[in-house]
């Protein structure tokens, strides 16, 4: 019988910081060509999508398949918007060793370590203040990737709801007690005040207008993940240094996507962050930035990889 491992058992051997190497290998292997990591957006409904990711690495003694879904209708009731499940096989023989049904728990853990990443490469080091726009579990996670590698001292969040955005407020400034976490209103005010922006939505149209962002900002948009979803304005990336987890998720969904469909930018104007690792690109204070997050099979092959060994030993 095929072992089964639940969110209880996944959750204890997560951690933003751990997860930045395997991050880091999957970036790379993006943009080496070394990966193999088809993606499948299906849309069972208007206000659900299934993402089915699936990825394959030399040398790796496993490949995995993931199914993760997120839907509006449970964001209506309350209830946590993601779920889904990871398939992981033998890359011998390619027999099913085990499923972990995470409840996307490895999804936004190695989303949240990439953006670790980004924000390491991207953000400069003088970098004050931050805005949290979103309210959920992966604004929760970018915000503390972020505060993992800069020194952040204040920062906002907002957010439609307001309760939910207090709440946020409340449990970073309860984990963080020495940076200044505030709600704000105001969008138009925030987001030129702030170095750092990042976005964390399942926006279908942009709310972070072009006319917002100044010289020398850095934005990471991890809520824009297929092609109904936009939230930052496509003639922003006309004027900015645009980086991307692939090309090809780049050309195909979120804001980059209408940017080029548009004709607002080029295919060859998405730099992938692999390369920006590999040390042959460097960021300027005067630059503004903008890094798109869509997400690959590899992230979550490279993750499990990392936290399989632990799991089997439980």
């Amino acid at each position: 019988m095929i072992p089964m491992f639940g969110p209880d058992d996944i959750r204890p051997e997560l951690s933003i910081e751990a997860l930045i190497p395997s991050a880091e290998q999957a970036l790379r292997a993006i943009s080496d060509g070394t990966a193999q990591a088809p993606v499948y957006v299906l849309h069972p409904n208007d206000q659900a999508d299934i993402h089915v990711k699936s990825a394959v690495l030399p040398n790796c003694p496993i490949f995995t398949v993931k199914m993760a879904g997120w839907s509006q209708i449970l964001v209506d009731r309350g209830e946590p918007a993601s779920s889904g499940m990871i398939a992981v096989f033998d890359s011998e023989t390619c027999k099913p060793i085990a499923i972990l049904q995470d409840d996307h728990l490895i999804s936004d853990y190695r989303t949240a370590a990439a953006g670790a990443v980004v924000a390491r490469l991207l953000v400069p080091e003088t970098a004050q203040s931050a805005l949290i726009v979103g309210t959920g579990r992966q604004a929760l996670l970018q915000a503390e990737a972020l505060l993992l590698v800069r020194d952040i001292k204040q920062v906002h969040i907002w957010g439609r709801d307001i309760g939910k955005a207090e709440a946020l407020r409340e449990k970073l400034a309860e984990k963080f007690p020495k940076i200044c976490v505030q709600v704000t209103r105001d969008l138009a005010v925030s987001v030129p005040s702030a170095d750092v922006i990042i976005t964390a939505t399942g926006a279908r149209e942009p709310i972070i207008h072009a006319d917002w962002i100044r010289a020398g900002q850095h934005i990471t948009s991890v809520g824009s993940d297929d092609t109904t979803k936009c939230e930052i304005a496509p003639s922003a990336l006309s004027s900015a240094d645009v980086y991307v987890d692939a090309q090809s998720s780049g050309e195909a969904y979120g804001v980059p996507h209408r940017a080029i469909s548009k004709g607002l930018i080029q295919l060859g104007d998405l730099t992938e962050i692999g390369l920006v690792l590999e040390g042959g690109i460097v960021r300027t204070g005067s630059q503004t930035t903008i890094a798109c997050l869509s997400g690959l099979g590899i992230q979550d092959l490279t993750a499990v990889n990392q936290l399989f060994g632990k799991l089997a030993l439980r």
